[in-house]
């Protein structure tokens, strides 16, 4: 016949083991808070090839401009939410992380906004927007290769964040499928929008301006300008035509 254990022992056991692995924690929780941070090592993604904040950079804005100690500082005293904060504020950064070991060390992990076009403001003034819609100041230290916008309309652009915005959704559209296309991405570099909201495509190459028009029936009108490039310019050659308009639905109107 099984032995068996009585259910109040069980229970016993039971209880015995949950609080010796409570004790445990509450062991290895202590002795990580008196650990001294030895080093702090800050990785910056640069897939895109921003470099719009660097390492030093990171290290000022979580020390308050080296007013406070990481290194040889105690964990306990060091708090790792209001580090991540404190490099939040940067206005290129979209997400960070901080963490620590086993050793006391402490790891910065930092996610860049990547810049889809930039908003030429006059007087050297302008902002850049990045793939999420949000508006992001320049850089006196970086300058992003990307599509530039003049013209008098960028003035309602740089105000609000284009990916929660209806009036400035659709120009976000437009830049990441002229981004989006290999052949658009190379041709266009470059659009003014004028008062009404129409947008003006200055091509690398070739003398025409393409009217495109307010951003809308834009995988229409794209489409149509890749059309004219591949089909008309052969023939007709690249100086045949001065402007290009997009404007009216369905039409490609070459003058």
């Amino acid at each position: 016949m099984a032995f068996r254990f009585p259910k109040f022992k069980s229970q016993t056991v039971a209880f015995f083991w949950l609080m010796s692995i409570v004790i445990l924690m509450a062991f290895i929780d202590k002795r990580q808070s008196d650990r001294i941070c030895q080093k702090v090592t800050v990785k910056i993604d640069n897939e895109h090839n921003n470099y719009f904040i660097e390492d030093r950079d990171v290290v000022r804005l979580m020390t308050q401009n080296e007013k406070e100690n990481l290194i040889n500082n105690i964990h306990q005293f060091i708090n790792l939410k209001k580090l991540e904060q404190r490099v939040q504020e940067h206005g290129f950064v979209d997400k960070v992380i901080v963490s620590k070991d086993l050793k006391g060390n402490i790891f910065v992990r930092v996610r860049q906004y990547q810049p889809l076009v930039r908003l030429a403001l006059g007087n050297g003034q302008g902002r850049y927007v990045s793939s999420t819609g949000k508006v992001l100041p320049l850089s006196d230290r970086f300058t992003a290769r990307v599509m530039v916008f003049d013209g008098s309309y960028n003035s309602t652009l740089a105000q609000n964040d284009w990916g929660k915005d209806s009036l400035r959704r659709p120009y976000l559209e437009f830049v990441r499928k002229v981004q989006q296309d290999e052949f658009l991405k190379v041709m266009v570099a470059s659009a003014s929008v004028n008062w009404k909201g129409e947008i003006t495509v200055l091509p690398q190459i070739g003398k025409q301006k393409i009217e495109f028009g307010k951003p809308e029936n834009i995988s229409v009108k794209l489409s149509a300008l890749k059309a004219f490039y591949r089909k008309v310019i052969p023939v007709k050659g690249w100086n045949k035509y001065e402007s290009v308009n997009l404007k009216f639905n369905g039409q490609m109107v070459c003058e």
